[in-house]
């Protein structure tokens, strides 16, 4: 999937080489990483727990929604944990999106 085809925008760009590898952050629990061509590389999702994650490991890998995911400490989002996901789709980073922004809207 082409970057560039999501629905929604990044919250931010991180340039990540000169060369044209960037991160996508889409709010604060969700990011892809895309190559200098745009295609995403792999995605993100943050937790604040361990357990949580693996949870949504499990629900990914049981649903077939990834080729490939770990669970490991955040190197990437501002979360706790993260799960790194290979080949995920899009729509999992909108949801995660549009989950945050809704939270967000209904506290302020």
């Amino acid at each position: 999937m082409i970057a560039k085809e999501a629905q929604i925008s990044p919250t931010q760009r991180i340039e990540l080489t000169s060369d044209g590898w960037t991160m996508h952050l889409y709010g604060l629990r969700a990011g892809t990483i895309t190559n200098p061509q745009g295609k995403i590389i792999v995605s993100y999702f943050g937790f604040n727990n361990q357990e949580k994650a693996q949870d949504f490991k499990s629900w990914l890998e049981n649903n077939k929604y990834c080729e490939r995911c770990i669970v490991r400490k955040s190197q990437r989002l501002s979360s706790e944990f993260e799960v790194k996901v290979w080949k995920c789709p899009m729509w999992l980073i909108e949801d995660c999106y549009s989950q945050e922004e809704n939270k967000t809207k209904s506290v302020n």
